[in-house]
């Protein structure tokens, strides 16, 4: 059994709250929609680390709330099998650049374990803005049968 990796995870959110003080009183220009390209690592508990890739969409509502999909494809994972991530995410942003969102979705199994499952997640995202492009740190918790499996990397994204 692998040991989880909570010293990774505290690093990388003290990361983002130093980051957030550079950035903190930027003046965001509103945009309403965001596409992001995601680059980053699934950590099964069970099963070991796993490249992940993934695009996502994100409908702002206004400054506050907005509401998105994300796909994503992980392969090796599930025992070698890989998987793809289709989930629908409602997301609020309390701060500038900060994000948080919540979201539901299947997972799918490919190859001879194949299946569908239910998955949630939640996850926090800081985005570094530079014109209508950002950079953005996230990292987010998935359940999915019973299972936690930590998803973090970086979200590339053009805002319109």
């Amino acid at each position: 059994m692998k040991t989880p990796r909570f010293p990774s995870a505290l690093a990388a959110g003290a990361t983002l709250l130093v980051m957030s003080a550079f950035t903190y009183g930027e003046d965001s220009h509103f945009k309403h929609h965001t596409v992001g390209v995601f680059l980053g690592d699934s950590d099964e508990r069970s099963g070991g680390d796993h490249f992940t890739v993934g695009v996502e969409y994100e409908y702002k509502f206004n400054p506050k709330f907005g509401a998105g999909v994300v796909f994503e494809t992980t392969d090796g994972a599930h025992d070698g099998d890989g998987v793809s991530v289709g989930l629908a995410a409602l997301y609020y942003h309390p701060y500038a650049g900060w994000r948080l969102g919540a979201g539901l979705g299947t997972e799918k199994i490919h190859g001879s374990h194949g299946g569908y499952e239910s998955l949630y997640r939640v996850g926090v995202a800081y985005d570094f803005h530079v014109g209508k492009f950002g950079i953005a740190p996230d990292v987010s918790l998935d359940r999915v049968d019973g299972e936690n499996i930590l998803v973090y990397g970086l979200v590339f994204s053009y805002g319109f």
